[in-house]
């Protein structure tokens, strides 16, 4: 092989070790590994049946049929390479230069195989992939679960909003209830800043919501944000009424039912709260 070949393949990546901790579907792994793993196990069974036909202290060395052993174990560097297997890679190599050297035997040739076969084996072993339900996969690495607007108002809830529909989406409920909370907390604050409630950060959220209702209350009836204030303030009610006095005792856990739930809630309130702040 000549090293231009090993070159441009050595600079390949491999999609999950490009993007780690994104989604890779199946269908990308499938065409990026599996004719590489189909190939490697079809180079290693013709190499394992080309040499069960000569006694085993026979000398292979300098015969046309060292060439012939060499081009197969080239295919297997090639696709090892091509999927990042480095120790199987160093494994191949050692072989290969085994080839190079005169005399060698069956006997070495299928012990080498033999530890190439379970090195490869070993190797894929220690790798590991997490599969994600589908229907799970929509709120993933969302940058803008609650919308632009929601984006736009309120840009240090990022963080938690991201981190909340990941923690859906891989399974964790009661961690993407605390992402939740803490969007709320912001949302909390901003409404009690827009109905000018006093030292919004030293209220609880019972406190904020009894001055937001007398703010309302003392709203114009027919004014034009009174009916969106009152809204938003049974949003907000229901969220804390439902979910966080229960989430501030650490024995809770959360369902991703239930989870899924509320990150509509807080969807919708923040989207109601974007609006009027």
């Amino acid at each position: 092989m000549d090293c231009g070949t090993k070159n441009e393949l050595a600079v390949r990546k491999l999609p999950w070790a490009l993007a780690p901790y994104c989604l890779i579907s199946w269908w990308i792994m499938e065409q990026f590994s599996a004719d590489a793993f189909y190939r490697i196990g079809i180079s290693l069974s013709e190499l394992d049946s080309a040499v069960e036909k000569y006694p085993r202290d026979s000398n292979v060395g300098g015969s046309g049929l060292a060439d012939a052993f060499r081009q197969m174990l080239d295919a297997i560097h090639i696709q090892c390479l091509k999927i990042d297997l480095k120790v199987s890679l160093g494994c191949a190599d050692e072989l290969l230069d085994m080839l190079l050297r005169h005399p060698f035997t069956i006997r070495e040739l299928q012990d080498g195989l033999r530890e190439l076969r379970n090195t490869i084996r070993r190797e894929m072993e220690v790798c590991f992939f997490f599969y994600m339900p589908s229907r799970q996969t929509e709120l993933y690495d969302q940058k803008e679960l609650f919308g632009s607007l929601v984006n736009t108002k309120f840009p240090s809830i990022q963080y938690d909003m991201i981190e909340a529909g990941d923690c859906y989406a891989m399974g964790r409920g009661t961690a993407c209830v605390f992402h939740l909370m803490r969007i709320m907390e912001v949302g909390v604050q901003a409404f009690g800043n827009k109905l000018g409630v006093l030292l919004v950060t030293d209220k609880n959220w019972q406190n904020i919501l009894d001055e937001i209702n007398k703010g309302i209350k003392a709203l114009p009836s027919k004014g034009v944000d009174t009916v969106d204030l009152s809204q938003a303030a049974a949003n907000l009610y229901a969220v804390k009424l439902a979910w966080r006095n229960e989430v501030m005792h650490p024995s809770d856990k959360y369902t991703l039912e239930e989870a899924r739930d509320l990150v509509g809630q807080v969807k919708l309130f923040m989207e109601q709260l974007a609006m009027l702040v």
